[in-house]
């Protein structure tokens, strides 16, 4: 079981990281709607939001 998996299982509290070791916050971004659709399907796909999606994606370029 990996750490992510580990930490879901937590209760979630607010101001409380649950699967990094900083809290989210909301940013804004501009995309095209062929993107957007692109980025729901593969969330969708991966079983995970769109926001976390791109969290994976992002952690991975720099891990």
């Amino acid at each position: 079981m990996s750490s992510t998996d580990q930490k879901k299982s937590q209760k979630r509290m607010r101001g409380v990281p649950v699967h990094y070791d900083e809290l989210k916050k909301p940013h804004t971004i501009m995309l095209t709607d062929s993107v957007w659709r692109w980025l729901q399907i593969s969330a969708k796909e991966s079983g995970v939001s769109v926001g976390e999606f791109i969290e994976r994606w992002g952690r991975s370029q720099f891990d």
